[in-house]
């Protein structure tokens, strides 16, 4: 267990796993599909550029859906192929291509340079950053990002001597595949050694892939990344219903049977697994807030879990659970500054006026100089404007916001609400 969660097994123990994963549903049809497409750019079909272009093509493909298997393993899903026509990746083989050719111009440029020796050690280098490089790519889709050298060396050294080991085993599959191809090429017809080609090549490009995807989900919490199904709700249900319908089923039927204490115990279980966990958090806060002797337990919960709601940008569940704290605890006001204005925000689209107002009321003076005192002042604007029609008020407020804070994003917001201001003032007149 690590940090009470179960310890994901290290990627040199699922070897079998990686191997096994391009033989099975979608992705052995995409193999097929890649080996038919190879097959039909042998110089047999095509002549002149015709063939390279398509072999070109199914590089760019088998990049494209590499890419999905790493992301989706990276982020929890072991159990499932990504799609292959609703990958997110069209242009992130693109994106590799591009780092590539700019790593190897700047290779050339330091040879020049620096002499021969110094360029073959920064290629080393290189080939040993580039899967951090596509991992980080991967996950991001974000080429600046990826070509980072301190993001490149924080992916290296988070997951540490492992990572020497992942090179050498990438190393290894990608001559892997020509290993294997001269072994088939003598048993196979001349007409099917292209479609075994590309198969071979699809086959191990997968594997590496999901190599590479595994590693970045064993390493997620040192890497900072953020999976979305924690190990320990990995195992497959008979039934075919994921983790999270499971425990929610349980939990109704430990609620049906009056068994409240077990399905308290539950909960929380899964919340010291994974405490962003949306659905045990909410279902321990309505059983809490359903049982009058656990009030003080649903205070100390509902407190914990507003950052995590806000973190996640669940605006309008923290609104609601703040609310609800105020029913018993009406002091109670969020210390966090940055919490404040998405609280005051939902409220406002809620048009929970009392509560906006509650909550930005005297902002400035409990943090003076923060970034969203003019936003928060906007807010106030809007409550004068539409809950309390203070209209002279909020133009002052306005054009306060204007004066101290004429470069602020929301002033051509305050500006506008001015002009409101006046059209009104002359219907009336």
């Amino acid at each position: 267990m690590v940090g009470g969660r179960q310890a994901i097994p290290p990627y040199w123990t699922q070897f079998g796993s990686f191997f096994l994963y391009p033989l099975r549903g979608e992705a052995l049809l995409v193999c097929a599909g890649f080996g038919l497409l190879s097959g039909l750019a042998s110089p047999l079909f095509f002549i002149g550029l015709v063939g390279p272009l398509v072999e070109l093509l199914v590089l760019v493909l088998i990049l494209r859906y590499g890419y999905g298997v790493l992301e989706r393993t990276a982020r929890g899903y072991l159990n499932s192929n990504p799609v292959f026509l609703e990958s997110d990746h069209n242009w992130t083989p693109y994106k590799q291509l591009a780092v590539i050719v700019a790593g190897v111009v700047s290779l050339i440029f330091m040879a020049g340079i620096a002499g021969f020796h110094v360029a073959m050690i920064l290629l080393v280098l290189f080939l040993m950053l580039l899967p951090a490089n596509i991992m980080i790519l991967a996950v991001t889709n974000d080429i600046v990002e990826s070509m980072s050298p301190p993001r490149l060396w924080d992916v290296a050294h988070g997951i540490g001597l492992p990572y020497l080991g992942l090179c050498a085993c990438l190393l290894l599959l990608s001559g892997s595949g020509s290993a294997l191809q001269g072994l088939l090429i003598p048993v196979i017809p001349m007409a099917f050694i292209m479609v075994m080609v590309g198969f071979v090549n699809a086959y191990f490009m997968i594997v590496m892939f999901r190599l590479m995807g595994y590693t970045l989900y064993q390493y997620h919490e040192i890497l900072g990344f953020d999976a979305d199904v924690a190990f320990d709700r990995q195992d497959p249900a008979v039934s075919g219903k994921n983790p999270a319908e499971q425990a929610a089923e349980h939990f109704a039927g430990l609620i049906k049977e009056g068994h409240f204490d077990e399905a308290i115990a539950l909960t929380r279980e899964e919340i010291a697994r994974d405490p962003d966990d949306t659905g045990a958090n909410q279902r321990l806060h309505r059983l809490l807030l359903a049982m009058p002797d656990r009030q003080e337990e649903m205070l100390k919960h509902a407190i914990r879990w507003l950052p995590v709601l806000l973190r996640k940008k669940q605006d309008r569940q923290a609104a609601e659970v703040l609310e609800t704290v105020w029913k018993y605890q009406p002091d109670l006001m969020p210390t966090v500054a940055n919490h404040i204005l998405p609280l005051a925000q939902a409220y406002f689209e809620m048009r929970h006026f009392e509560s906006a107002g509650r909550l930005i009321n005297g902002f400035d003076r409990r943090f003076p100089g923060h970034r969203d005192i003019p936003a928060v002042y906007l807010i106030g604007a809007r409550l004068l404007i539409d809950h309390m029609r203070e209209e002279a008020q909020a133009r002052r407020l306005l054009d306060m916001i204007l004066t101290r804070f004429p470069d602020n994003p929301i002033a051509p917001e305050a500006t506008r609400l001015i002009a409101l201001l006046d059209r009104l003032k002359e219907f009336e007149k």
